[in-house]
């Protein structure tokens, strides 16, 4: 259902023009029927001669009230751009077309209206100014139609307009994810909140979980409807109504976005290119105050240029007062403060900027390629950039989009050229490794995931998929690492088997063994020597024989008839009934022990 907005300046019959169309008058408040001034916005729709029915957002034209001009252009698919043949151009005529420029609206109708106040001479001049003041902007090919609402001269013709620009902009809607920027809300006796907006992007569903970002607050469609008649769904490009289960009026207002649970995840650092508004000499700087509008949503940002694209927009990182849910291609418009007045607009190229400027400007060059791409592009481009990127994420900033030319990796997805990278760097630390420690297992994945600083779940995903290298336990280990003890350390161990096995099961202590930390555990791993305790190891084979001698005792025994059994003192039985104990060999009850058959 395409949405037609209305531009122009104060006073030059905008809503007159709606209402003469529609039937409906779109000022909704007294005081701008008192005033007969329209201030915040105004919405009507019409069923065009085609057959076609189309939403109207009528906007004001007040100079003080842009900001809520601006609020009402997010989802226009056509421009009704209105000027007053008796006045003709005016200042705010050409700040709106600068918005409507600088928003990438390429289809529209301009009504030059109130003809029937002026000559057939004023028409004709009127009409050639309109078209030198289009030339250059989206707007350059738009027909102009004289026509007069209160006389019902040129409503046809209008309308007619209206029907070609409506077939020319078929189809431009980009796909994605339901979202819908809120521009009213309102609470209504016995059913709660109810939020209004253009829907894009995708559909959206009674019961549908949805978020109220920013936030985020999260409710539930209790009931839809569009142009007044209920919808079980609603598509996009419709003028929608949204009954929202579990939240107060107090939660939700203009600015604010619904999108599904899961769907978005906000940003406050925006990578952008923009074009300044035609009226702006100089290139904006980083002093500026300015407020950046979005959807139907307005926060202050700080600018930070970042270079300029070959086509010569600028490209800036902005910083956001606050995160808010944006996507790949969302256009946006900067006011500035001081000036009070548009300044530029463009187009979100990253909603998560590079740390380095020279990344950003490299980042920005990419992603200028994918703007109107699929989302599926757009997610290849986006994995490239980052290397490593979380799918969700992702997702959520090409509006669904899935990288088809990444690795993925459990909910991860790695560029190929960082798969690659991060397979070899694996390969090398780990091979590294086991030539600084030949007596170990392995690299922990732990400590390999820190020094090549990618997430341990991604490596270990990546590294199943790696036929160079296998994960045993927490280990990550080179396919054909044997390991092995070298000649001199067999030497030193048989050493200490000799002093072991002449001891009888009164051994020395580990220390006194003089093997060090890394050949002591590789003979425990191999299990070459059995450890009871922090001071006592033995050989398999008196382990064997300690098992064995278990069935020549008593049913129950102490310690001491332990000891005595096997001729150690206490000192080592002890420990050594502690150790079978823990083996499940022993059952300790009290002072008494028994077997475990």
């Amino acid at each position: 259902m395409p949405v037609v907005g209305t531009a122009g300046h104060v006073d030059h019959g905008k809503s007159t023009l709606v209402q003469a169309l529609t039937g409906r008058d779109p000022d909704r408040w007294e005081e701008e029927k008192e005033r007969g001034l329209t201030i915040d916005l105004g919405f009507a729709w019409m069923t065009l001669p085609s057959g076609t029915t189309i939403s109207f957002v009528d906007v004001p034209g007040h100079e003080r009230f842009i900001k809520n001009m601006l609020a009402g252009t997010d989802g226009f698919d056509i421009a009704l751009f209105v000027v007053a043949a008796d006045e003709g151009w005016m200042p705010q005529s050409e700040e709106h077309l600068a918005v409507l420029d600088l928003l990438g609206i390429r289809h529209g109708v301009v009504a030059l209206t109130k003809v029937d106040r002026v000559d057939d001479e004023l028409v004709e001049l009127a009409t050639l100014d309109i078209t030198e003041h289009l030339e250059g902007t989206g707007l350059e090919q738009a027909p102009v139609i004289p026509c007069s609402a209160v006389a019902g001269l040129g409503l046809d013709a209008l309308q007619a307009a209206l029907d070609a620009a409506v077939a020319a902009a078929a189809g431009t809607r980009p796909p994605g994810r339901p979202r819908l920027w809120v521009d009213r809300s309102f609470t209504i006796s016995g059913a709660g909140t109810v939020v209004t907006g253009t829907l894009t992007g995708g559909e959206l569903a009674v019961s549908d979980r949805v978020a109220i970002h920013p936030g985020p607050l999260e409710g539930r469609v209790r009931s839809l409807q569009s142009h007044e008649e209920s919808r079980e769904t609603a598509q996009p490009g419709a003028r929608v109504a949204v009954n929202i289960v579990g939240l107060d009026r107090g939660d939700v207002g203009r600015g604010s976005m619904l999108g599904r649970v899961g769907d978005w995840v906000p940003s406050d650092r925006l990578l952008t290119a923009f074009r300044r508004a035609r009226y702006v000499d100089s290139p904006l700087t980083n002093r500026g105050a300015y407020h950046l509008h979005l959807g139907s949503g307005a926060w202050p940002v700080r600018l930070r240029s970042a270079g300029t694209t070959p086509d010569g927009r600028e490209i800036g990182v902005l910083h956001v007062s606050q995160p808010i849910p944006v996507q790949i291609g969302d256009r946006f418009i900067l006011r500035e403060v001081g000036r009070r007045a548009v300044v530029a607009g463009g187009r979100v190229l990253l909603p998560e900027v590079p740390r380095r400027s020279a990344d950003a400007r490299a980042a920005a060059l990419r992603l200028l390629e994918t703007l109107d791409a699929e989302p599926d592009q757009q997610a290849d481009a986006l994995v490239e950039i980052r290397g490593v990127a979380d799918l969700g994420t992702v997702a959520a900033h090409t509006g669904g989009g899935r990288p088809t030319a990444a690795v993925i990796v459990g909910t991860a997805a790695l560029s190929s050229s960082r798969a690659a990278s991060l397979t070899q760097r694996a390969t090398n630390a780990v091979a590294q490794f086991h030539r600084d420690n030949p007596l170990r297992p392995g690299m922990p994945l732990a400590s390999l995931a820190s020094a090549l600083d990618v997430p341990q779940d991604t490596l270990d995903a990546l590294l199943r998929t790696t036929p160079a290298l296998r994960i045993d336990g927490s280990v990550v280990v080179s396919v054909g690492f044997a390991g092995g003890l070298t000649a001199a350390q067999e030497e030193q161990f048989a050493d200490a088997a000799r002093t072991l096995a002449d001891a009888g099961l009164n051994v020395p202590r580990i220390r006194d063994l003089q093997l060090g930390d890394e050949l002591l555990h590789a003979l425990l791993r191999e299990s070459r020597l059995v450890r009871i305790s922090d001071d006592f190891a033995y050989l398999p084979e008196q382990i064997y024989e300690i098992r064995t001698r278990l069935a020549d005792l008593p049913d129950p025994f102490t310690v001491a008839q332990f000891r005595d059994a096997y001729g150690v003192s206490r000192k080592y039985a002890v420990p050594l009934l502690e150790w079978l104990d823990r083996q499940n060999a022993t059952v300790r009850r009290g002072d008494l022990r028994s077997v475990r058959t």
